[in-house]
């Protein structure tokens, strides 16, 4: 099987898994985030579908596409998923994907989730919404990287609080001094909290007149997804490594 680490800032330090499969299943207990059946695409230059544990097929995942993306041989080509046709480009180990940018969606229901599902306060949340770059994440802006820091995910309230409504998953973020940092989790999907998460930055309601720079993996926050506007597109990427277990020969 095929891995990469997408999203580290260097090749040992942080990253996200995802594999190449040949079969479109990911066991519970795999130990990969997710993994990507590659086949033939009518519509594009190859077609990808993403599994997360427990085999649960979602219609993308950006850090597994990226690094799907960086098994091809090709440094340019369009890609089929299950949420429309992206373009794909390759830099040295960094790989991008163009996605829509990021809109505001209209929840199909009324109220909020607690912020004790969080382990915050209500003080320490500045806004809260649905935006979408392909995928509707409940994105939550925080007052400050100690709000960031102190959140802890109750899986099974969010879980439940999710279920039948037009977005899957949250993620909460903060501007810092060299950019933003965030955090994510998807009950729904079985991912407690997500290290890197290309689709979850995308979504984010972020100023980008300028490029922008998302840090991920708490608590160290050892990740990072580049996030770049231009012409009417959003381009998401960050590098790739062939991942090598300790002890491979």
């Amino acid at each position: 099987m095929h891995i990469y680490n997408v999203f580290g800032k260097r090749k040992d330090v942080g990253g996200n898994l995802m594999a190449i499969s040949e079969v479109p299943e990911n066991p519970m207990d795999s130990g990969i985030p997710v993994t990507v059946v590659i086949s033939p695409s009518e519509q594009a230059d190859v077609r990808f579908r993403f599994f997360y544990p427990d085999s649960k097929e979602a219609p993308i995942c950006g850090h597994a596409l990226l690094g799907a993306a960086s098994h091809i041989a090709q440094a340019a080509f369009r890609v089929e998923t299950g949420a429309g046709i992206s373009d794909v480009r390759k830099s040295g180990d960094v790989v991008s994907v163009s996605m829509a940018l990021s809109t505001a969606v209209t929840p199909d229901f009324t109220g909020q989730p607690e912020p004790g599902w969080f382990g915050l306060e209500a003080s320490q949340i500045l806004s809260a919404g649905i935006f979408s770059a392909g995928k509707p994440k409940w994105c939550i802006e925080l007052k400050d990287i100690s709000a960031l820091n102190a959140v802890r995910f109750d899986l099974d309230a969010l879980a439940a609080w999710n279920q039948g409504k037009n977005f899957s998953g949250y993620v909460l973020y903060v501007s810092t001094g060299d950019g933003w940092h965030a955090r994510a989790s998807n009950p729904l999907y079985n991912i407690p909290e997500d290290p890197a998460c290309a689709v979850c930055c995308a979504a984010l309601p972020l100023p980008l007149e300028q490029p922008a720079f998302v840090h991920m993996g708490y608590p160290e926050y050892p990740n990072l997804i580049h996030l770049e506007a231009t012409e009417g597109q959003l381009w998401v990427g960050g590098k790739v490594y062939r991942y090598e277990p300790s002890g491979a020969v």
